[in-house]
């Protein structure tokens, strides 16, 4: 093979990665800059509602007409413990969300740095493109002007099908993690029939220790979640939604002994699971599509590749 063109070859191949990744960077910091709309606007309903829940706490602890009104009544510290369980819980969706913020924010600004690297890429590329053309024109002819235009569209499939593969990875560990967030809820839920039923203090510490390994999951799926959509957005239009837990009433059974209480938890476990279960589900009709997708760029692939080497063999003989 002609030394130069043995060199512009492998030049296109370093400059067409570039040039795809920088593509793709584009589309993954657009969908980034949506993502971290999302999580700003939930960082503010978050921050919203727990300064409410703690002003109401403050208010009862300092006094006034109705602190003064309910410890008349008795109710005053019933009502002070309920305002501070509920303080509490917002302020644990507030730091979720403000974590959730950090994560996108942080692989953004990584992105963007990545795809400032890469700039220029694509008029090099052009550039070398057109020199092959002209180099191999010379060289085999019009049979050589074919061979570098399947070359380059060789080129384009190939790194379709790498991104492909990628969104498919991450997808696929999305729904993994999905699945360890379905198997804590429904053993919490398990664990929280049992207490209903007086299990006890055990069935109670079992089902909390449940919850609290769905919460972990659960931000390790959500975070899963967005690097997949991440990966999506230069492959497909389609839509992955985020998880959405709502509250567990996790701190409702260890200052209330009532029936209520308990079946408050149940139900929210309940909401949870189907919650998680309508996101695996639309997660795996996505995948399928995105593997419909992966197979029909394999199927292109191939008589381009059978018919490059005719003329190689031709240009050869």
């Amino acid at each position: 093979m002609d030394r130069r063109l043995y060199e512009i070859n492998r030049d296109i191949e370093v400059l067409t990665a570039a040039h795809a990744r920088q593509r793709q960077l584009d589309a993954q910091i657009e969908e980034l800059y949506r993502q971290r709309g999302e999580r700003q606007t939930r960082v503010d309903e978050t921050a919203q509602r727990f300064h409410k829940e703690q002003d109401d706490v403050d208010k009862l602890e300092k006094g006034g007409l109705r602190s003064f009104l309910l410890s008349l009544t008795g109710e005053k510290e019933e009502r002070l413990d309920q305002e501070r369980r509920e303080a509490l819980a917002a302020k644990f969706q507030y730091d979720q969300a403000k974590s959730d913020l950090e994560y996108v924010e942080n692989k953004l600004n990584s992105l963007i740095r990545e795809r400032d690297g890469l700039r220029g890429s694509q008029e090099r590329l052009e550039a070398l493109w057109e020199e092959k053309s002209e180099l191999v024109k010379a060289m085999g002819g019009p049979q050589g002007q074919q061979l570098a235009e399947l070359d380059r569209q060789l080129a384009d499939l190939s790194h379709q099908q790498k991104e492909l593969e990628e969104a498919i990875s991450a997808g696929e560990n999305a729904k993994r993690l999905l699945g360890q967030v379905q198997n804590d809820l429904d053993s919490a839920r398990n664990w929280g029939t049992w207490d209903m039923l007086g299990g006890g203090l055990i069935a109670t510490m079992a089902k909390y220790d449940r919850l609290d390994s769905a919460q972990s999951s659960i931000q390790a799926a959500q975070r899963a979640l967005s690097d997949f959509r991440t990966e999506l957005a230069d492959v497909s239009r389609l839509q992955v939604p985020n998880i959405q837990i709502g509250e567990f009433a996790t701190f409702a059974d260890y200052f209330f002994d009532g029936i209520f209480s308990d079946w408050y938890v149940q139900s929210s476990i309940k909401t949870a699971q189907e919650g998680v279960s309508e996101v695996h589900m639309k997660l795996t009709a996505t995948l399928r599509n995105l593997d419909v997708i992966l197979q029909d760029v394999v199927r292109r692939r191939a008589p381009l590749e059978a018919k490059r080497e005719e003329l190689l063999d031709s240009i050869s003989s």
